[in-house]
């Protein structure tokens, strides 16, 4: 077996192994979230391996991403999720295939176009994220479109949006703040514990390039857009469950996992309280932020 890795993302462990002839190894911001040493064993095991990637004989569709990038199907008491590319034909490159609770998978590549550029990350993009969200949905937690933010004194702050609502500018403004460290400029996931909401930084990240593997306790949630000027405005809970729900990354095709998302969100919104916050990108929301 190839040396594999163990990444760190939200305090799930997921550990990457792959076969002898396939050399494996974290690309990107993905790097900053593998496990050192140490640490607890392992909740997700996931190998990967040289083959014919292919649908297997009988599965029904569940979901296309639309995009013809990547469609997920269920192949008896698993799910498979398969890729393709134009560019490389109609047959898939790539085949991940999950347990029903996403805590085993096997990746199946095709050599061809990933041997020029070992090693290889078996979870490549969108792979990852796709997977973690699946994962989440049992009853782990949910990832969110949002900018999290760690003040200096410790505070959690989210600050959720659509893209071009303004997380990465923000982002950079708090990056400039002492003390301060932005987990994410693009996607946080969100956890309930018994002592609370907790907020994680996640590998994948906006134009900012911001993706640092902490965590912090969730203390405000800014639901965010463009304003003349800056200005609160507090949220009835089930006005900020709505919002929030639309920053969320749930999926659809999953009756239990999207009944699940929606419960702890809404355990979020009463446990945090939220506003919606129309900004003006300069510094001065830094400090509007932190007086309200």
């Amino acid at each position: 077996m190839s040396a594999g890795f163990t990444l760190d993302i939200a305090d799930l462990a997921i550990a990457v192994t792959a076969d002898d002839d396939l050399p494996i190894a974290a690309e990107g911001s993905a790097r900053k979230f593998v496990r050192a040493g140490g640490g607890p064993s392992p909740s997700v095991r996931v190998h990967a391996r040289w083959g014919e990637p292919a649908v297997s004989a009988g599965a029904t569709l569940v979901f296309d991403s639309g995009k013809g990038l990547w469609r997920l199907y269920r192949a008896a008491d698993r799910f498979e999720i398969v890729f393709t590319s134009p560019a490389l034909g109609a047959a898939p490159y790539q085949v991940a295939s999950f347990s029903e609770d996403w805590r085993e998978g096997r990746v199946t590549l095709r050599r061809g176009p990933f041997e020029a550029r070992l090693p290889i990350y078996p979870l490549h993009y969108p792979l990852d994220e796709v997977f973690m969200v699946h994962l989440l949905a049992q009853g782990l937690g949910v990832e969110i479109h949002g900018a999290g933010v760690v003040t200096a004194d410790g505070r959690g702050f989210l600050f959720a949006g659509q893209s071009g609502a303004g997380k990465t500018t923000l982002s950079r403004l708090w990056q400039r703040e002492p003390g301060v460290t932005v987990l994410s400029d693009e996607r946080v996931i969100l956890r309930g514990h018994a002592d609370g909401v907790w907020m994680y930084g996640t590998p994948w990240h906006g134009d900012g390039h911001i993706a640092t593997p902490g965590r912090a306790r969730l203390e405000r949630i800014f639901l965010i857009r463009h304003g003349a000027a800056n200005e609160l405005h507090d949220l009835p809970a089930t006005a900020a469950l709505m919002q929030l729900f639309a920053c969320g990354f749930t999926p659809f095709h999953d009756a239990s996992g999207l009944d699940y998302s929606l419960r702890l969100l809404g355990d979020v919104v009463r446990a945090c309280r939220c506003a919606e916050l129309h900004v003006v990108p300069d510094r001065a929301v830094i400090d509007f932020v932190l007086a309200a």
